[in-house]
């Protein structure tokens, strides 16, 4: 008896809590019902045909998934709101169960038409088949997530250190003013669940409503327009870009300290001035084909493939000196000036011409000829001598001494040229160690100049940034 007591109970409870949630799920069905019976989605929710549907808008950004420069395109995350007021989908709460709130499927009722006039996708893309919220006052909220790609001008003047400021326009297409009001829901849109994009830094996301007038029609179209100011984070360009190229210059000056002897001191210049090109053009690759401005970083690598490769142009005049062979002559002295070789050095030479204009020129042995002779010519001279006397002393003789004198001449001439020789041998040795004195102190100032003109150059370019872009 007990056991079927508890067996009706049982059913009893279940059957009061089916009971409920079908009086629950008919409160909705019979809203529902009253809602869309003979409802037309077409035309404007609005009984007097005069009155404009407001609509407020809002776009939450959750992320930046993409900006191409080179297709001037940017591509974002957002989740859409838009609400606005359905005049004829209001109802009394208290007559559907309490039921205050109703969610229907957006495509069976009037929606606006509002688009981003500067997005890159189709028409029918700014119309998600999202459930819509209506409330019993005949308010309505549409909310649903889209993944919008965008056009906006990316200026790269100061590529990677640019900073870059893209608008979405939203309106609509096919309403003015008059019919359709679109309005900002906030004064500034939602940013709150926003992931950092891993290239570029938000700086601020802004909204602000405009209204323009077109050439065809009189009346207003508003727009609401939400700017995105982003950075760009420069870690990845300085790491693999602006450095490489920096350690390139530098790996390019050693090659002055390169002996002229050795086959590489050219070819180091050359090898590096291939490692620039190469690096601009895949930089370039990333960037959009412009006329308008040049980037920084293609001036950067401009401003230095013109450095190395006049240190390698120069390079050139240092090897040439090195093996300096025809027409050896002394080195000029303004060269030996401007490339401050020891003596005749710029202080140097202004010192001695002070010197020569105080110290008064003393000359001594003025008229008196000095002539000095080696011991083979002094040895020379007393055979002749001596022969001359043998030959005077007997007629026999004169031939004999005649011919030793003949020879004697002989000998002389030989000695003569001997020492001319070396001498000029020394002379030519010593100029070529000249030349080779003078090549290695030009490849000293061209490395040091080059060097200095090069820091320079990144100093003022760096410098001439706007304020606040370098990162």
């Amino acid at each position: 008896m007990e056991r079927n007591i508890a067996v009706t109970l049982v059913l009893l409870a279940l059957c009061v809590s089916t009971a409920s949630a079908v009086r629950g799920t008919s409160w909705e069905a019979q809203l529902l019902e009253h809602l869309l019976q003979n409802h037309d989605s077409e035309p404007r929710p609005v009984l007097n045909s005069s009155h404009a549907v407001t609509v407020k808008i809002d776009a939450a950004l959750a992320q930046i998934i993409a900006v191409d420069s080179k297709n001037q395109q940017v591509t974002v995350n957002l989740w859409y709101r838009s609400y606005w007021t359905d005049e004829t989908m209001s109802w009394n709460a208290s007559q559907f169960g309490g039921v205050s709130a109703i969610r229907v499927s957006s495509e069976k009722i009037w929606r606006p038409d509002i688009v981003v006039y500067n997005s890159l996708g189709a028409y029918s893309d700014a119309f998600a088949d999202s459930e819509a919220t209506i409330y019993s006052d005949g308010s309505l909220s549409w909310l649903y997530p889209v993944i919008l790609t965008f056009t906006c001008a990316i200026d790269v003047t100061y590529f990677p250190y640019d900073e870059q400021t893209c608008e979405m326009q939203f309106g609509s297409w096919s309403f003015d003013g008059f019919k359709l009001d679109v309005h900002n829901r906030s004064a500034q849109p939602d940013s709150g669940n926003y992931l950092e994009n891993e290239e570029w830094e938000l700086g601020s996301y802004t909204v602000r409503r405009e209204e323009f007038f077109y050439g065809c029609c009189p009346e207003p179209y508003p727009v609401v327009t939400m700017s995105i100011f982003i950075r760009r984070k420069t870690l990845y360009y300085n790491y693999n870009v602006v450095a490489p190229c920096i350690l390139i210059v530098f790996v390019s000056l050693f090659g002055f300290w390169v002996p002229a002897e050795c086959g590489e001191k050219l070819s180091l210049g050359v090898t590096m001035l291939l490692s620039l090109v190469v690096f601009m053009q895949i930089v370039s690759q990333t960037l959009p084909a412009t006329s308008t401005s040049v980037p920084y970083i293609a001036q950067f690598f401009g401003g230095t493939i013109i450095l190395v490769g006049v240190s390698v142009s120069l390079s050139a005049f240092g090897i040439y000196f090195h093996f300096h062979e025809l027409n050896l002559k002394p080195p000029p002295t303004w060269l030996r000036t401007i490339l401050f070789v020891d003596g005749y050095k710029p202080w140097q030479l202004i010192k001695n011409r002070k010197k020569k204009k105080v110290e008064p020129t003393v000359i001594a042995n003025e008229g008196l000829e000095v002539v000095s002779m080696d011991e083979k010519e002094k040895e020379a001279a007393e055979i002749n001598a001596k022969v001359s006397r043998f030959g005077h002393n007997g007629n026999n003789n004169t031939g004999l001494g005649v011919q030793v004198t003949t020879h004697m001449e002989k000998i002389d001439q030989n000695v003569e040229a001997l020492r001319k020789t070396s001498d000029e041998n020394e002379e030519q040795e010593g100029l070529r160690d000249m030349w080779k004195t003078l090549a290695v102190q030009l490849d000293k100032v061209l490395m040091i100049g080059i060097l200095v003109a090069f820091v320079v150059m990144t100093a003022a370019m760096f410098a001439s940034l706007p304020p606040g872009i370098l990162r």
